[in-house]
């Protein structure tokens, strides 16, 4: 199969949970005869990660869900990689794209651990982070095979829902930054009571993406939490930026600080 069939064949697997995007990409990129994914010196590194990754994905006993799933998260890396350069990022020129000590490159590593993650997830919602994540990893050499890693591992054992949260409070970081005097609620209430926000909030403290006083009473972990004494972490922050969660749905953000009230 060519190089460009097998690319828009895993495009057209993912085109029901991708939508818009996969068509967006099988009638801007595949007609080309170069930048098959994206332009200049990156195209032909790029597309043949992508190729040989889902030349692999092909070879595979999947469900016909487990297609869809792999197919969706393999098109959202591609379109955030063409987002990456049009809007004037620098793909990573560090050994990234290298074979070191007989071990295939870290690019294709990565890419194939994302797509066994997509393969896996039940969250539909999360396969569009999958996708960023491995994207922007591509254009940030700060972050090494190991840091990647171990932001795919985060990835896959938090829920949607985690992902908005830490949003959330990526948020409120910003506007606090911005206001330099935080609002206070006026009846002093200003917690999380919900119980399942509540335990997805403390495994986002677990991992080390969010930051609770240690002053609180932690003898009851089902307690409600102070939202003034919660903040993101720096890891919190790159995760949120690698995976571009300000992508999230501003419904559905929306509805969840209305419960929580993490944004004020």
């Amino acid at each position: 199969m060519k190089k460009t069939d097998v690319i828009k064949s895993i495009i057209e697997t993912g085109s029901e949970i991708s939508g818009g995007i996969g068509s967006a990409l099988l009638s801007a990129v595949i007609p080309g005869t170069t930048g098959i994914i994206v332009g200049g010196a990156a195209a032909p590194i790029l597309t043949k990660i992508f190729t040989d990754i889902g030349t692999e994905i092909q070879n595979r006993f999947l469900s016909s869900r487990e297609v869809m799933r792999t197919g969706a998260a393999y098109t959202f890396a591609i379109d955030r990689i063409r987002q990456n350069e049009n809007e004037g990022h620098t793909l990573r020129d560090d050994d990234f794209f290298e074979p070191i000590d007989n071990n295939r490159p870290a690019s294709e590593e990565l890419l194939e651990a994302i797509i066994l993650s997509a393969q896996r997830e039940s969250e539909e919602l999360k396969l569009k982070f999958l996708g960023n994540l491995y994207a922007n990893i591509c254009f940030h050499p700060e972050i090494n095979r190991a840091h990647a890693n171990q932001i795919i591992k985060n990835s896959n054992t938090l829920s949607f829902q985690q992902f908005c949260i830490l949003q959330l409070f990526y948020e409120k970081l910003q506007d606090t930054r911005a206001l330099k005097v935080p609002k206070l609620r006026a009846d002093g209430n200003w917690e999380i009571k919900v119980i399942d926000i509540i335990s997805e909030t403390r495994e986002l403290q677990q991992k080390g993406l969010i930051s609770i006083d240690s002053r609180m009473n932690e003898s009851d972990l089902s307690s409600p939490i102070p939202l003034a004494k919660v903040n993101i972490t720096s890891v919190g922050k790159t995760f949120c930026e690698l995976l571009s969660l300000n992508q999230i749905d501003n419904g559905i953000l929306s509805k969840l600080n209305d419960v929580t009230e993490i944004k004020y």
